[in-house]
């Protein structure tokens, strides 16, 4: 990798650092409380429960099963199927690793779902991070027209936006544990996707 690859990785790595430092210095708690209160302040039966289909869709099973069909449909297959299961898979690695560094305890708030284990940094952003901003580098790649790839991008964003305001809606995650997952998540998906470019110009290069 080049220089500026390097820097495109190492960059949302120092600023996840500094987030944890933040969090565990006190610094950010003003923020996340802030932060939670907006979140919830127009709380509705009907937002929940549309909150609650948001953020299934970053569920393990859901992102997995969506990885599965990449590699089924024949336009995926050869092009982005490896590095987005790549990216997914090493995310899903590292937040455990993480979750047992810091080691943060769930808010204490309203949970309006059920969950378990550590909350820093949050899975669900972290995996659909490097979900959606994979796809987002494979859609400016492959993706046909200047529109479509709008498009395309701006509803991956989209969608990794919604989900991670979820966790905070729903009471599962402090906004800080949200941020860290994106940030992370992020790293890992501009690494394996400069790895994969790499890898595709030698094989390209050989055939020559």
């Amino acid at each position: 990798m080049n220089r500026r690859a390097v820097w495109l990785v190492v960059m949302p790595i120092i600023l996840f650092v500094m987030l944890a430092v933040c969090i565990y210095a006190g610094i950010a708690t003003r923020f996340e409380g802030w932060a939670y209160s907006e979140a919830v302040e127009d709380m509705s039966p009907n937002l929940t429960f549309v909150m609650k289909g948001i953020t299934h869709l970053g569920d393990s099973v859901v992102v997995l099963l969506f990885c599965l069909a990449l590699f089924v449909a024949p336009k995926t297959r050869r092009t982005v199927a490896l590095p987005v299961s790549a990216a997914v898979a090493l995310s899903a690695v590292f937040n455990v690793i993480l979750k047992q560094i810091f080691a943060r305890g769930r808010p204490n708030v309203l949970r309006l779902i059920s969950e378990t284990g550590y909350s820093f940094p949050s899975g669900h952003a972290m995996i659909n991070a490097s979900l959606y901003i994979m796809l987002i580098l494979m859609t400016v790649r492959y993706a046909e027209g200047f529109y479509r790839k709008l498009i395309l991008s701006l509803l991956c964003a989209g969608l990794m936006g919604l989900i991670g305001f979820s966790r905070v809606y729903l009471g599962v995650h402090y906004a800080g544990d949200v941020l860290g997952g994106w940030l992370f998540g992020t790293a890992i998906s501009v690494l394996v996707y400069f790895l994969w470019n790499g890898r595709q110009a030698k094989i390209k290069n050989s055939d020559f």
